[in-house]
Order: C-alpha cells, then sequence, then structure tokens
C-alpha cells in the first residue's frame, strides 16, 4: 500500500493493522488462520481505496502464505472523532444540621432507581482472566452519585477524540452521565461503596440484555481505546478538576508533598 501511495503521490495518513490468530485444534499445531482488520482514514476515497485493495493482492508474502494458511481480511474507514464529553449533574442540597445533610437526587426524566452496593474493592463487571469487561448500555443513560464511600470510574469510547477517561467519583461531583453506547467499568476501594443510579429508560428497555458484559479479550477496539493515555476526573479544591496525564501526575505528586 505504501508503495501504490507513493507512486500516486498520496498521503494516506495513519493505518492500522490489527492482526489475530486462530491455531490448528486437531494434528500438528500451527497457524490455521490469520484475520486482519486494516483501519483507514476516513478522508479515503472509493477509487483510491480500490487501488489499495489491490496492491495488497500483489504483496509477495501473501503469494507465499495463502496456500497454507487461510487469510480474512476486512477493510475500515475511521469516522471522524467525536469531541469527548462528561456530564455531571448536581445535587440540591436544602437542608443541614449537625452530622445530618438532606439532598435532592432526582434526575430530570429518571423512571428508574437503582442502589448499587460494593462490598469491598469489588469489580463492575469482574474481570474475564486476565481482561478487563465493560457494561454498555443502548437503551438505558446512567446517572451514578456515590451516597457512601467512592468510586473510580472507567469509560471508554472508540468514537471519541479522548477515548479513555477514569473518573474518581465522590458525593461532592455529583451525579455522574454515562449516555447510551458507553462503555463503562467500576471499582470501589477496600472500604466499598453504595451508589444511587438514577436512570432514564427508553421503552426497548430489557434488564436481561443490558447488563451483558463485554470482554476487552474479544474488542481489538476497545484495548486500543484503553491503551489511550487517560483523562482523569477527580474533586479539588472545592471543583471538578480535569487532568491529563502530565498535569495529573504534577497535581498526585502536590498532593503527596
Amino acid at each position: 500500500m505504501g508503495i501504490t501511495a507513493k507512486e500516486r503521490g498520496w498521503k494516506l495518513g495513519e493505518i492500522t493493522v490489527e492482526i489475530d490468530k486462530k491455531m490448528t485444534i486437531h494434528g500438528p499445531r500451527k497457524i490455521e488462520s490469520l484475520s486482519l482488520n486494516i483501519d483507514l482514514p476516513s478522508d479515503l476515497k472509493a477509487d483510491q481505496l480500490k487501488f489499495l485493495q489491490k496492491a495488497t493482492k500483489d504483496c509477495p508474502v501473501l503469494r507465499n502464505l495463502r496456500g497454507s494458511i487461510k487469510i480474512n481480511v476486512k477493510w475500515n474507514q475511521s469516522k471522524k472523532k467525536k469531541k469527548s464529553s462528561l456530564n455531571f449533574i448536581p445535587t440540591n442540597v436544602f437542608r443541614e444540621t449537625p452530622q445530618v445533610k438532606f439532598f435532592d437526587a432526582g434526575v430530570k426524566g429518571s423512571n428508574g432507581s437503582d442502589v448499587v452496593i460494593h462490598h469491598g474493592a469489588a469489580i463492575s463487571p469482574p474481570d474475564d482472566d486476565e481482561f478487563e469487561q465493560y457494561y454498555v448500555h443502548h437503551h438505558q443513560i446512567d446517572h451514578n452519585l456515590v451516597l457512601q464511600g467512592s468510586r473510580t470510574f472507567t469509560l471508554l469510547n472508540p468514537e471519541w477524540d479522548e477515548p479513555h477517561h477514569v473518573i474518581y467519583l465522590n458525593q461532592k461531583m455529583g451525579a455522574l452521565e454515562i449516555p447510551i453506547g458507553i462503555y463503562h467499568q467500576s471499582v470501589s476501594g477496600p472500604e466499598g461503596s453504595m451508589v444511587l443510579n438514577q436512570a432514564v429508560r427508553d421503552s426497548d428497555f430489557d434488564p436481561n440484555k443490558e447488563f451483558v458484559p463485554v470482554s476487552l479479550r474479544d474488542r481489538a477496539d476497545l484495548r486500543r481505546a484503553k491503551s489511550v493515555p487517560p483523562v482523569f476526573w477527580m474533586w479539588d479544591d472545592g471543583r471538578i478538576r480535569r487532568l491529563k496525564v502530565g498535569s495529573f501526575s504534577g497535581f498526585y505528586k502536590k498532593i503527596m508533598s
């Protein structure tokens, strides 16, 4: 592809190839097949894509491998990334007495309430052996408010320009909104935590289908999203702070000194 593009004066930008191998089950252990996912920039034209696909068929390495290994190729053109954004719904504290606080935990449009209790350092959903797992909702918007303890949420969205976010959520930050289609995992500290989720569910909501864990084992796009340095969110000095990797390191040193 590189030779073809150079001959025509094309600037391809970033192309990524994810390769998965399948081993034989019976007989001598060999590679049975290779699956290639080729991600191309979104601005390539149809004729350019056609030339590049043809170029891969002329690859001499491919000719050598094709007789002994099945090779499946899937072509993808990446979409323009959406700007990432997180929303925190503030709580309204309407009365306080010594050691007692009254606040409104309601979220506009909510038609479902879940209390999620973690006993100790729980992970939700639990890992798939060495691979993390995430929930993703298709008919429910979450609004997670910490009632007790603290909870760390990790959000992944391959379609965001910043696909990896880590939120150190506590009660003062309000309710973290998790939109439809966002992959999320939550972890509590050793003391555990209690969270109230004021959900907004549409008419197609089915609890048997909304809480099916998705393993990173099966999702190369989510593994790539997780490998991107995260954006951190936390409560500091009376406000929500948004920090990138470099500034988070400096902030951590500051609070530890």
